[in-house]
């Protein structure tokens, strides 16, 4: 039996469309609707914690 990794989680669509759009996209990429949304996930997180490093950068900047 193979072991899983991570956190399980349930997604729900708000929107057929958008569930349609990442069946195609992945398919176009050979990857998994799972592997489009950790992607995405992960790109989120970096432009927050970016933008946070950003805000804060400015703010030492001011202090000058």
């Amino acid at each position: 039996m193979k072991t899983q990794k991570g956190q399980q989680y349930k997604m729900r669509f708000l929107d057929d469309k958008d569930h349609e759009k990442l069946k195609l996209k992945g398919k176009d990429e050979d990857r998994s609707i799972n592997w489009l949304i950790n992607q995405a996930i992960k790109e989120f997180l970096n432009k927050e914690s970016a933008k946070a490093w950003n805000q804060q950068a400015q703010k030492n900047l001011a202090r000058l």
